[in-house]
């Protein structure tokens, strides 16, 4: 797997990621941080086992949802993002 960390969308990979930060948030905006952050790796593994896993999309989201984080959740973001690189 490419390496996720430093990763920049272009423009049209910025307004998918727009679309589904919103979709997100009226899905899991009432979720606790550690059920989303668990709820992201079930999901990212289902992905990965179906092969519909898609990295730019995940990226994408990445970037988008990373300046509405503070500075503990970025590095949560980080640590998350790290298990799934390592799997």
């Amino acid at each position: 797997m490419k390496q996720l960390r430093g990763f920049q969308g272009n423009n049209s990979d910025s307004h998918a990621a727009e679309q589904m930060y919103g979709e997100a948030m009226r899905k899991y905006g009432n979720m606790s941080e550690d059920a989303l952050i668990n709820r992201l790796i079930q999901m990212v593994h289902a992905q990965k086992q179906s092969g519909t896993f898609d990295e730019v999309q995940l990226l994408g989201f990445v970037n988008t949802v990373t300046p509405h984080l503070n500075a503990e959740q970025r590095a949560k973001l980080e640590s998350v993002l790290g298990m799934i690189d390592d799997e």
